[in-house]
């Protein structure tokens, strides 16, 4: 983990990375890496905080069995299957936040984006078939960490 290296100038550039990254992904294998802004989002997060990387690993993982379990009692499909499920991840996602900075305040700071990303992640899961989106996810991802932290440490990335 490199000590919060991360200016807003780092984290549009790990952005981009991942939208490239997941664009190449998509247009050469036809899967979602769970959605366009989340491999870039999750490297960033690799970048600055190892365990909340992990959080929303294992927010994703409840996201995905709440919304199985939720269509077997709700008809969802479309831009309802969409809703439902990024909705779930960020009740999810804001739950568990509340519950860590109750207990350990100073430990998480708020990042709005990482409420989303594990309904995105989710919902792929749901529309794609699982092992390839982790796959394709976890490809990308590992990508743009590379090329985001050879740039930090080969210092060509913009600095504060």
């Amino acid at each position: 983990m490199i000590p919060s290296v991360l200016t807003p100038e780092i984290a549009a550039i790990g952005i981009a990375l991942g939208l490239l990254f997941s664009l190449v992904c998509y247009l050469a294998t036809n899967l979602s890496p769970g959605g366009m802004i989340t491999p870039g989002w999750l490297a960033l997060t690799l970048v600055e905080d190892l365990q909340r990387a992990a959080m929303v690993v294992e927010v994703t993982a409840l996201t995905y069995v709440s919304a199985v379990i939720l269509q077997r009692f709700v008809i969802l499909y479309g831009k309802r299957l969409f809703a439902a499920v990024v909705l779930t991840g960020v009740v999810l996602q804001s739950t568990v936040m509340i519950v860590l900075s109750m207990e350990f305040p100073l430990l998480y700071a708020n990042q709005t984006l990482g409420f989303i990303v594990p309904g995105l992640i989710a919902y792929q899961l749901v529309r794609q078939p699982k092992g390839p989106t982790l796959l394709a996810t976890g490809s990308v991802t590992l990508l743009a960490f590379v090329v985001l932290t050879a740039g930090i440490l080969l210092g060509f990335m913009p600095s504060a």
